[in-house]
């Protein structure tokens, strides 16, 4: 019986160290992708914008009307391939190191509002007006991660605004009831169903470029709205408007 305990043992040990070892690999593979993102793919990116920027500011000389607008398209482009990027390494990071939540009292008006400004050259692209609602005259608060919430509003909005139609309006709504307190952002765009809505949350590959950058976005604020322990929202109705965000207990 001792002995048949001891070989129970070590073969558990085993288990344990080949688990530890294939964790360590697999952080180690993270980490280099990590790294790939940030120098081979990133730094050349921000270096092409930068020069794209000094040629739209006439920097080397005046552009006719084309010659901006091809310009105007490659930077668009630039950044959306940059966003992607930026949220495959917070992805990858994420997951490698799962960060504790760092709770704090959190003013979600004032983190909105700067959100908004952030983005609104995004919004200008597509001639898209920004409203924000809110069933409140004063601010209102929430007990949050705050880097995180700025990255959920930051995903959601952005997500919002790409796949909005041209010349439309992009609604904020921030609420706050009895014992919960709810963020979402509407937009009008093509109706999609409960099962596509669902595979737009998940990360997966996708041929469909666009839809990749969509993917990333709303993937990573699921999974830090799911962090938090907060319910998703995510709809879309027939009238042309999807609605993402989420409802959180105080």
């Amino acid at each position: 019986m001792f002995f048949k305990k001891r070989i129970i043992k070590k073969f558990r040990q085993k288990l344990k160290n080949i688990k530890i070892k294939e964790i360590e690999s697999s952080k180690k593979e993270k980490e280099q992708i990590i790294s790939i993102l940030n120098h081979d793919i990133k730094t050349p990116i921000l270096a092409q914008n930068q020069s794209l920027r000094l040629l739209l500011e006439g920097g080397f000389g005046l552009l006719n009307f084309e010659q901006k607008e091809i310009i105007k398209e490659i930077y668009s482009s630039n950044n959306f391939l940059l966003n992607v990027v930026l949220n495959s390494i917070y992805l990858t990071k994420h997951q490698n190191e799962n960060p504790k939540l760092k709770i704090e009292k959190i003013n979600l008006t004032k983190e909105i509002l700067d959100c908004c400004e952030s983005i609104k050259n995004l919004a200008n692209e597509k001639q898209q007006r920004i409203i924000i609602k809110t069933n409140k005259k004063e601010d209102i608060n929430l007990k949050a991660d705050r880097n995180m919430i700025q990255k959920i509003f930051m995903n959601i909005l952005s997500s919002s605004i790409s796949s909005g139609f041209e010349k439309s309006n992009i609604e904020i709504s921030i609420e706050e009831n009895n014992d919960c307190v709810s963020f979402y952002t509407k937009n009008q765009s093509i109706y999609m169903t409960k099962e596509k809505l669902k595979t737009l949350f998940e990360e997966k590959n996708t041929k469909d470029f666009n839809q990749l950058g969509l993917n990333l976005n709303l993937n990573i604020a699921k999974q830090l709205i799911n962090a938090h322990n907060w319910d998703i929202i995510a709809e879309s109705k027939k009238n042309n408007s999807a609605s993402f965000g989420f409802i959180a207990k105080k």
